[in-house]
């Protein structure tokens, strides 16, 4: 587990990254303005004030589900790859192979912790709408085979808000004592991870119908990450963002 987790959330390269994000501004920026205004929504200020690990149980166990689904999808990304793009095939794959244990790493961490009795708990659980929602988001792009919507949606949008949320839990779950390697691994790259996946996308105009298109695409998944987290705390908040990644209604909390 360790190594492939060294290789997957790789140490960045901070030239590279600031070059990245120069070249693609076009798109990190709006993903960059609706991650910080999902980090400012009511789940965060819920997370920061559990007192009891137990509070945590019906989100973990929608979590479960988005975690134990997410290297499938990925999986469906590489398995339907087309000969066209059979040299993204190594990079579809490594990222699938490094996701692939992280349900069975949460499962212990739950059953270690006393959050849930038994695995039926979580086998048992209904999962929400959003979250259904959310991993569907996935299966549709793997199916189009859209490597630029695939790496601007899953790899850059929704990516960059799991590395807040895991930014968020790994610390608080440590000061409840019950950190666990589930939350921290996701912490070990650089805030800024997700953005390397843009190394293999076109650069385009923000104006462009398909820079259009890819921003949406990527602020899509960011509005679904944004209704699943809430969900799971029994919240019904649905953001929409223009294309600046700015809220287009505000949200009253």
């Amino acid at each position: 587990m360790t190594d492939v987790n060294t290789t997957i959330y790789e140490e960045i390269n901070e030239k590279q990254l600031s070059a990245l994000e120069l070249k693609h501004n076009w798109i990190v920026k709006p993903i960059y303005n609706a991650s910080q205004c999902v980090k400012n929504m009511p789940f965060f200020k819920w997370l920061d004030n559990i007192q009891d690990p137990q509070e945590f149980k019906n989100a973990v166990c929608q979590l479960y589900y988005h975690s134990d689904t997410f290297p499938k999808v990925m999986g469906l990304m590489l398995a339907l790859t087309p000969l066209s793009e059979t040299s993204m095939m190594p990079f579809y794959a490594k990222h699938a192979y490094g996701e692939a244990d992280h349900s069975a790493m949460l499962m212990d961490w739950m059953l270690k912790n006393k959050i849930i009795n038994s695995k039926d708990e979580v086998y048992n659980t209904i999962a929400t709408r959003e979250t259904n929602a959310c991993v569907n988001y996935a299966y549709q792009m793997a199916i189009e085979q859209d490597r630029e919507k695939w790496l601007v949606g899953l790899n850059s949008g929704i990516e960059r808000c799991s590395n807040d949320f895991f930014k968020a839990i790994s610390p608080k779950m440590h000061l409840l004592g019950i950190g666990h390697d589930y939350f921290d691994v996701h912490v070990e790259a650089d805030e800024h991870h997700s953005i390397m996946g843009l190394e293999y996308i076109e650069v385009h105009e923000a104006t462009s119908i398909r820079g259009q298109i890819l921003i949406a695409k990527a602020l899509e998944g960011i509005e679904l990450w944004a209704s699943m987290l809430h969900s799971w705390i029994g919240m019904t908040i649905s953001p929409k963002f223009n294309l600046n990644g700015e809220l287009i209604v505000p949200i009253e909390y």
